[in-house]
């Protein structure tokens, strides 16, 4: 027990405003064994607002390469959190995300409330499944982190201030853009299957149903999905709860594979760079290319911060 307590004393030595990402990062370690439930709540999410929806379908990326889309957003936001926005590969994943932003007509909202579904839902799975209690400092640290993160993506408007008015916002915005479209349930079944694929076949069928039991049933009727019975709640509830109970993950080894790096070999086998991450812009021509880090991006008017 003492040793599954490191990172929470570590945590309680730190200052949520001067050492938000290490915070983050932490939590995000120690409640790693339900947070692919945060994937599946954030991404169907997106999905769920016809405003998000018309535009990554238009892309095609989600639906053609989901793989390459969804490691790519994992690789992209892990280097912020990891490195921060001081000039580095932090500050490039940031330039990328925010060049490959301007490209679309994104609704000043839409930015809003994916900054605050990533800590609300975070913090929600590890509340109702986690092993042991949040704290205010981490609640705090995800907050000021998905805000900085907001920033530097391109978000143009002040992202809520407290945890609580996050959840309000959301809220309000799933009550007011949730609504089906077919593009919503094409871009949904093709995301779940990428990630029922992640598991043995057997465990498959299970394993998804399991995990979108846990889906807001505002978001599961945009994407075209049933919502659950009272009966698969439950059970859904006790598992993740059994999967949360087991404690924390282990902290990453040097020179050993981590669960990133598993997740990514199969999209890049030789190895990636930042500049080879995220969704690729029409040319002229109709072919596509990157955006390379600090071409199209990073001014202060279009929303990079400065590190904390």
């Amino acid at each position: 027990m003492r040793r599954r307590q490191d990172r929470l004393r570590r945590i309680e030595g730190l200052d949520p405003e001067a050492d938000h990402r290490e915070i983050s990062s932490l939590f995000y370690l120690d409640f790693g064994t339900i947070m692919i439930l945060q994937a599946i709540t954030g991404n169907l999410m997106t999905f769920a607002v016809p405003r998000m929806s018309r535009i990554l379908s238009a892309t095609g990326q989600f639906e053609r390469h989901t793989a390459k889309r969804f490691v790519d957003t994992a690789l992209l936001t892990g280097a912020v959190l990891e490195h921060g926005l001081q000039p580095g590969p932090g500050r490039d994943a940031a330039r990328a995300v925010n060049a490959m932003h301007r490209h679309y007509d994104i609704h000043p909202d839409d930015f809003t409330a994916v900054a605050c579904d990533a800590p609300v839902m975070s913090i929600d799975i590890a509340d109702r499944f986690g092993w042991r209690p949040v704290t205010d400092a981490e609640r705090e640290a995800l907050r000021i982190h998905y805000t900085a993160e907001a920033r530097a993506f391109g978000a143009h408007r002040p992202v809520p201030a407290t945890v609580g008015e996050m959840v309000a916002f959301r809220d309000r915005y799933l009550d007011a853009q949730a609504a089906f479209e077919p593009q919503n349930k094409r871009l949904a079944e093709a995301f779940l299957g990428y990630v029922a694929g992640l598991f043995p076949r057997p465990a498959r069928p299970a394993v998804t149903a399991l995990l979108v039991a846990q889906v807001d049933p505002r978001v599961l009727r945009a994407c075209g999905l049933p919502v659950p019975s009272r009966v698969r709640k439950r059970v859904s509830d006790a598992v993740l709860r059994a999967v949360g109970l087991a404690g924390p993950t282990a902290d990453p080894v040097p020179g050993k594979p981590s669960g990133m790096d598993r997740l990514a070999s199969p999209v890049y086998p030789h190895g990636w760079t930042i500049g080879d991450l995220g969704p690729r812009t029409a040319s002229g021509d109709g072919s596509v290319l990157p955006v390379r880090p600090g071409e199209d991006g990073g001014d202060r008017d279009q929303g990079e911060p400065e590190e904390r």
